[in-house]
């Protein structure tokens, strides 16, 4: 009776083992699983929400990398990355000075800010503007 017993749960535990796993089944190239796996098997099987957890996920979202990125592969994944020309530099119509397109001019904007710093320590601490 044992005997008769014994094939069928090792039968419902390795589809059990190979349902938890995302629906990949044993094939030729895989290697049954061993006493161990099977005894994992069956406390998954036993832990109702830890088996929809793992059921929730998709294999790849559980993907890692296999090794560590090397120096050399981030600077070539980096090396058609670099600078671009500014082809739209023009003459400030104020100071003259070269300066972005549609932007204002730093050293007109430093002047104006420098005169208004001014005033306002002329005027007070307790007046602002």
């Amino acid at each position: 009776m044992a005997s008769l017993a014994l094939p069928l749960t090792r039968t419902s535990v390795r589809s059990a083992w190979t349902s938890r796993f995302f629906g990949f089944g044993l094939t030729a190239r895989t290697p049954a699983p061993s006493g161990s796996t099977l005894r994992l098997a069956e406390r998954l099987s036993a832990l109702p929400s830890l088996r929809t957890l793992l059921e929730l996920f998709p294999p790849i979202v559980l993907a890692v990398p296999k090794k560590k990125t090397s120096p050399s592969k981030k600077r070539m994944r980096s090396a058609n990355k670099g600078l671009k020309d500014k082809t739209n530099i023009v003459n400030c119509a104020g100071c003259g000075a070269p300066k972005r397109a549609h932007h204002v001019c730093p050293q007109c904007f430093s002047e104006i800010n420098r005169a208004w710093k001014a005033s306002q320590r002329e005027a007070g601490p307790g007046i602002s503007m």
